[in-house]
């Protein structure tokens, strides 16, 4: 039971880390976009979305083949942090999700009680309020256009195992 305690702890020390630290960027490219432009600041929290959603795919690939290697076994084996790291390791789309949802929350409360926090954080708040809906969309159009490519190539398969099959057609 205090296992599993322990990994739901880990677990959330590393989302709330990488939502603090998504947070603090996409504040900061805000403050300073919104001050040309909304549609400016509204275009970086989409390259941040399709950024982070990216860098989830690969950080995936890098901890499937660097831990396959027998140097690297070893060393997790020697370090805490690489262990806390893996043992901890949340999809950082998880963490985008629970950002967006979070940020949602707190939009309807700033809604609620307008005069909760200062002027700057709720318009910042308010821009990224609907931003679920972006990454929600970005993330099933990365799917499909995955699940797709994926398809074609099977097909591609399949049409040469065919033409190698029956050469005279």
């Amino acid at each position: 039971m205090s296992g599993r305690i322990k990994r739901i702890f880990n677990y959330a020390l590393y989302i709330l880390f990488a939502d603090a630290l998504y947070g603090v960027v996409l504040y900061l490219v805000y403050s300073w976009l919104s001050g040309y432009s909304l549609i400016f600041a509204y275009l970086a929290n989409l390259v941040l979305i399709i950024f982070a959603l990216a860098s989830d795919s690969i950080t995936f690939k890098i901890y499937d083949t660097a831990m396959l290697s027998k140097d690297n076994a070893k060393e997790f084996r020697k370090s805490r942090f690489m262990r806390f790291q893996m043992e901890a390791f949340v999809s950082y789309k998880t963490a985008l999700y629970l950002f967006y949802i979070l940020i949602l929350f707190f939009s309807q409360i700033i809604n609620s009680y307008p005069t909760l926090i200062n002027e700057n954080l709720k318009n910042f708040v308010s821009a990224n309020e609907y931003s679920i809906l972006i990454l929600i969309a970005v993330d099933l159009l990365a799917r499909q256009f995955l699940k797709d490519r994926e398809t074609s190539k099977e097909f591609k398969e399949k049409v040469e195992k065919y033409l190698a099959e029956n050469p005279e057609e």
